[in-house]
């Protein structure tokens, strides 16, 4: 588990409830983002889950979950698991979480407003990239198991 900095883990924390209340308007736009800003990406998701919402939806209370638990990953770790597999089934890359990064950072700020302080949007990208890292090192197993 990555190390994340104290501060960074009471600034995530302490914007779950803003999450709970705007998490599927954030994930939302992320998405808009998302495939405005990068369209090759487009073609791994299920588009027929954004069309009807339940794709920022489901990545909604996996944000909530995290914020919430960001201090007790291991509680998280049967959320990693499903979500790392189906990263895995749709060849999602390392490479490729700078863009969902970029794009989930952006709608934060756009959705939160002023409540996206610079101290807010500086620990969420330490925690969105401590995350990153578990998911990586994860679904690099899982393809290495994959091919023997």
């Amino acid at each position: 588990m990555p190390d994340i900095n104290p501060n960074t883990i009471e600034l995530v924390k302490s914007t779950a409830p803003l999450l709970k209340k705007h998490g599927k308007q954030i994930t939302t736009r992320m998405y808009e983002i998302m495939f405005h800003n990068h369209p090759e990406v487009k073609q791994q998701f299920d588009l027929s889950s954004q069309a009807n919402g339940s794709q920022p939806a489901k990545l909604a209370t996996a944000l909530f979950s995290y914020a919430t638990h960001i201090d007790d990953l291991e509680s998280l770790s049967s959320m990693v698991e499903t979500i790392a597999h189906r990263h895995v089934n749709t060849h999602v890359q390392p490479e490729q979480y700078p863009i969902v990064g970029e794009s989930l950072l952006q709608a934060i700020k756009e959705i939160l407003g002023e409540a996206a302080t610079e101290e807010v949007i500086a620990a969420w990208t330490q925690a969105y990239q401590a995350l990153a890292e578990v998911f990586i090192n994860r679904e690099g197993q899982i393809y290495q198991e994959q091919s023997g």
